[in-house]
């Protein structure tokens, strides 16, 4: 009896090892294969992300009173009208009011290249 409880142990062991290992593969195969189709790029990402944070403080600033003043943000800094998380979308060049209250801080990207591809509309 010692030794076929021995012996399941060693199955189970054994078992787990291969299961590891076939997942282990599979993962290597699927990484290998977004690689080579070229669909998960990150080496432009950080230019990107620049180009869609603002760096006006005084735009981030009066859009970030705007929102404070306004009667669809709740506690937790959200939008009641678009859900969005405030204290992040106030300094993204592209975002928008859902009210249009931002429409005036707005204009200054209006029709200009975003991005490096999107034009803001």
């Amino acid at each position: 009896m010692v030794f076929l409880k021995f012996l399941l142990k060693i199955n189970v062991f054994i078992g787990r090892k291969i299961m590891y290992l076939i997942a282990k593969y599979q993962a290597e195969e699927e990484v290998q294969e977004v690689v080579k189709s070229q669909k998960f790029d990150m080496r432009g990402m950080g230019d990107r992300i620049k180009n869609v944070w603002l760096h006006d403080q005084d735009v981030i600033d009066k859009r970030w009173d705007i929102c404070k003043g306004c009667e669809f943000l709740t506690e937790n800094n959200r939008c009641e009208q678009c859900g969005c998380f405030m204290k992040i979308k106030h300094r993204l060049a592209t975002a928008r009011c859902p009210v249009g209250k931002w429409e005036k801080e707005y204009k200054f990207i209006e029709g200009k290249k975003v991005n490096g591809t999107h034009t803001a509309t």
